[in-house]
């Protein structure tokens, strides 16, 4: 019997820095970004990124964390991936090293009763960006933690007759050094 392979065909578009209106109230403006068009997302929603990139210059990496997973977590599904680029110089200004990091989209979480008055979720606010990973319950106790490696939001979706509310958790999936001490 004969294979036949198919094709699916998908067209990303870039929109360099538009700015989005995220679940949590921001307003965030990637330093670039790009469009699926063979998204699962409704036509009127196909403007919103589903990949974006953020360069942190100077920076300092914990908010670098936080920008790539608000974008993920608190757009209700629509960003699946952030790529982070993290660039130091040494004192004199010279490239020293360039850190990237992956970070998708890696849960939802469907909520059924709300508000939840125990587990995860219990005492959470909705549209509010959550530090989720090991040292969540320290940076709360105000420690000097590690910068963040996941999160979450708690959105409602869908209008009051067919509403739902979700959990969307963006974690980093990956983190590696491209380079150090580029320059002699």
């Amino acid at each position: 019997m004969p294979t036949r392979t198919c094709y699916v065909q998908s067209f990303q578009w870039a929109l360099g820095m538009a700015e989005m209106d995220l679940q949590d109230g921001a307003k965030k403006q990637p330093d670039f970004s790009f469009v699926d068009n063979n998204s699962d997302l409704l036509p009127e929603e196909n403007t919103f990124p589903t990949t974006i990139f953020e360069v942190a210059y100077s920076e300092a990496l914990r908010k670098l964390s936080v920008d790539c997973s608000r974008f993920i977590a608190c757009s209700v599904g629509r960003g699946l991936l952030a790529i982070g680029i993290d660039i130091k110089n040494d004192s004199d200004n010279r490239l020293k090293t360039v850190r990237c990091s992956k970070w998708e989209l890696v849960s939802i979480d469907l909520i059924k009763a709300w508000p939840p008055t125990d587990g995860v979720y219990g005492g959470q606010q909705l549209d509010t960006l959550y530090r989720s990973d090991a040292h969540a319950k320290d940076e709360a106790g105000d420690l000097v933690c590690p910068p963040a490696t996941s999160f979450y939001c708690i959105s409602q979706v869908g209008s009051e007759e067919n509403q739902a509310i979700y959990a969307f958790h963006a974690k980093q999936v990956e983190s590696f050094l491209v380079g150090y001490n580029l320059v002699e």
